[in-house]
């Protein structure tokens, strides 16, 4: 079965929760009868008007366990967590506000970051930061380079754009990564990294990215206008 496995990565969401319902029926049609493996790279909440959905869509698939759903923590997951913390400053509030927040608290109904559930706010904090798998390395918005995986910082594997974007080096694994929307709408794809961020909640096509057991680099693109072509 591990042999026969494929795995989706999906990227930021955004509270994209049409786009979201979409992307996953198509992989959904893809994987056929094989067993699937979904690694969301983060970012559920924020500027899109449909956070409060997205969580319980993707909540519900990991309790129903039909696949395995591996959710990483992007900036604006962590983001939420430190605006709805007890020991919150200002610029915490603030910070997350700016940066959509104001569409989360609508897709809830609520005020304040800390009306929100606390179950939902406990499934973000227990999120992972990164996940392993056959010589890929799946993380929110990269790793600084040079540095080991394990010594990467969590501002780092939150955070970073340079020099990570620029870098040619080899990671020690291929990066698959969101973070930083791409110019073009479409994935892109370097010999030592795949960036998924499409822009979805920017009026552009939530994107995944297939892998399979026998390849390191993706082999399709979906996208949830229901597109699908080879990686190349």
């Amino acid at each position: 079965m591990l042999d026969d496995i494929i795995t989706f990565a999906i990227g930021d969401v955004h509270g994209c929760f049409d786009k979201l319902v979409r992307l996953l029926e198509a992989c959904d049609m893809i994987k056929g009868g094989r067993h699937a493996r979904f690694v969301f790279i983060g970012d559920y909440v924020d500027r899109g008007p449909d956070a409060r959905k997205v969580l319980d869509v993707l909540i519900d698939r990991q309790e129903r366990g039909t696949d395995h759903v591996v959710c990483l923590r992007g900036n604006h997951d962590d983001m939420l967590l430190r605006a709805a913390a007890r020991e919150r400053t200002d610029a915490d509030l603030v910070n997350w506000w700016a940066n959509g927040g104001e569409q989360t608290l609508d897709s809830y109904g609520v005020g304040d970051p800390c009306e929100l559930p606390k179950e939902h706010l406990a499934w973000i904090d227990a999120l992972p930061l990164t996940f392993t798998d056959r010589g890929r390395l799946f993380v929110h918005t990269g790793i600084r380079p040079g540095v080991p995986v394990p010594d990467q910082t969590e501002d780092d594997v939150l955070w970073i754009r340079e020099p990570f974007l620029s870098s040619r080096a080899s990671h020690g694994a291929f990066v698959v990564h969101g973070h930083t929307p791409t110019e073009s709408g479409l994935p892109d794809l370097r010999p030592n990294r795949l960036n998924i961020d499409t822009g979805a909640c920017f009026g552009r096509a939530l994107t995944a990215a297939s892998f399979t057991a026998d390849r390191l680099l993706p082999t399709h693109f979906i996208d949830s206008d229901g597109d699908a072509w080879p990686a190349r």
